[in-house]
């Protein structure tokens, strides 16, 4: 916990991770798990049902400041970190994110020409954006900048933590198909900080550092101590923890919508949107508003952090604190969730063999745009396979991987992105997720046998 909060008390010292892209799933239309991303899909089996632990787990991180090897270097077996080759690959903001998603229960069922599904999940994020001037201060030094103002804008966080309860249609009319879902949303924790100004200053007398900030930390649902730090201990207690993940005092609502045309008996168009919604929180908030010039230590730890040398943990968190004169308060507040955009194209090559194009964006601050293509292969009623290559995030090598294994009732599904170029090359990360899990499937839908000849 303590080196958790040193890095936030760090990145925070120089002005005192929702990039979701999952690009292989979208091409298994028969796992519900698909759905949520593309409200279209029309699976081949009348019944899907997922239950609690096995159903779905999905994990993700994504760095888009810079790509490991062109910072690192290797001589006699020791790998070298040069702080001062990360600086040309900065952006003006950069982001961290990570992000984990547990379904914990869905039933679909088809009744005539209509997809009927209610899905629970439980979904952790953080995205973490820092500006490149706050790099390039712990990097250079003070020296380098005094007289000048840093810009720090473009430094935040969003942490949250919550539950969906979700319900979709989907129903063919002609050669279109229309979905979507509504979604409620159980706010259970939150760390949100967007900045509306944050300057630095270096003194040339003693390289004081003055900052000027209009700023507001928030945070909700956060178990704290009597010294406003966070209280990890009330998790092992049974009683606080049922309650936590029962409360319904922090409401949200989120909309998906989408739509697919089949051109002809090969190809077929689909465009969908995900994650139109909010979360209004107003349970246990604490804020700390942070405003107006004040002097300002401690920001050298950052470097002391990227150049390896020794940090003091204590110390450090205990100068962090004492900068700060904040006007703590009480109020609710809204954070907004990361809208999801596909623009897809499917050609199906033969019976069993489908060929799919894919533009995706997210917005999370800015918008981050990924291309893939990909092909799917099912041997004979048991097994289908996935490949996809993809651009994001800075890179071209996203490979992907998709396993679907079908025994008896039993769906295992294992999805997986950029998976090959880290296991690789670590030094070549940008971003991986992987998705595993098995649902359950009954029922089959009738289909033509073979496509018709041309």
């Amino acid at each position: 916990m303590k080196k958790i909060l040193l890095l936030i008390a760090v990145t925070l010292s120089a002005y005192s991770l929702k990039a979701q892209s999952e690009l292989t799933l979208p091409l298994f239309d028969d796992v519900f798990q698909s759905s949520y991303l593309k409200p279209t899909v029309r699976p081949e089996h009348t019944i899907s049902i997922g239950l609690p632990g096995i159903s779905s787990i999905y994990i993700q991180g994504i760095h888009n400041g810079f790509i490991p090897n062109s910072v690192v270097s290797k001589a006699n077996d020791t790998t070298w970190f040069s702080p001062s080759r990360m600086l040309g690959e900065l952006s003006d903001q950069n982001m961290l994110f990570a992000n984990a998603d547990i379904d914990l229960f869905h039933l679909r069922i088809r009744v005539y020409n209509w997809d009927y599904w209610f899905g629970v999940r439980q979904r952790h994020s953080l995205s973490f954006f820092y500006p490149k001037d706050l790099m390039s201060l712990a990097v250079h030094g003070n020296a380098d900048f005094v007289g000048e103002v840093l810009d720090f804008g473009y430094l935040g966080l969003n942490a949250s933590l919550y539950r969906e309860y979700t319900f979709g249609m989907a129903t063919e009319f002609n050669s279109w198909v229309f979905g979507g879902r509504v979604s409620l949303l159980q706010g259970l924790s939150s760390l949100y900080l967007k900045p509306q100004m944050l300057q630095l200053s270096i003194d040339d007398d003693m390289y004081a550092h003055t900052f000027a900030s209009d700023a507001t930390l928030y945070s909700a649902g956060i178990p704290l101590t009597e010294d406003r730090m966070p209280n990890e201990a009330l998790f092992s207690n049974t009683k606080w923890l049922t309650s936590y993940l029962t409360r319904l005092r922090n409401p949200g609502a989120s909309l998906a919508l989408g739509v697919s045309y089949k051109y002809d008996q090969r190809t077929t168009f689909s465009f969908s949107v995900s994650d139109l919604g909010f979360i209004h929180w107003s349970d246990s908030t604490v804020n700390y508003k942070v405003r107006g010039d004040s002097p300002f230590q401690g920001v050298d730890a950052l470097g002391d952090f990227l150049y390896g040398r020794d940090i003091d943990i204590d110390s450090t968190l205990n100068v962090f604190r004492s900068n700060f004169d904040d006007e703590e308060f009480q109020q609710a507040y809204t954070t907004w969730l990361s809208p999801k955009f596909y623009l897809s194209a499917n050609y199906q090559l033969a019976s069993r063999t489908n060929l799919g194009f894919q533009l995706y964006g997210i917005v999370n601050r800015r918008f981050y745009p990924a291309v893939s293509l990909g092909i799917t292969q099912g041997i004979g009623r048991a097994f289908n396979l996935a490949l996809t290559g993809s651009f994001n995030q800075r890179t071209i090598t996203n490979l992907g991987f998709g396993l679907m294994v079908k025994p008896g009732p039993f769906q295992i599904y294992m999805i997986a992105d950029n998976y090959f170029t880290p296991l690789k090359d670590p030094f070549t990360f940008t971003n991986l997720n992987f998705r595993l899990g098995v649902n359950l499937v009954f029922g089959r839908v009738k289909t033509a046998k073979y496509l018709p000849y041309r």
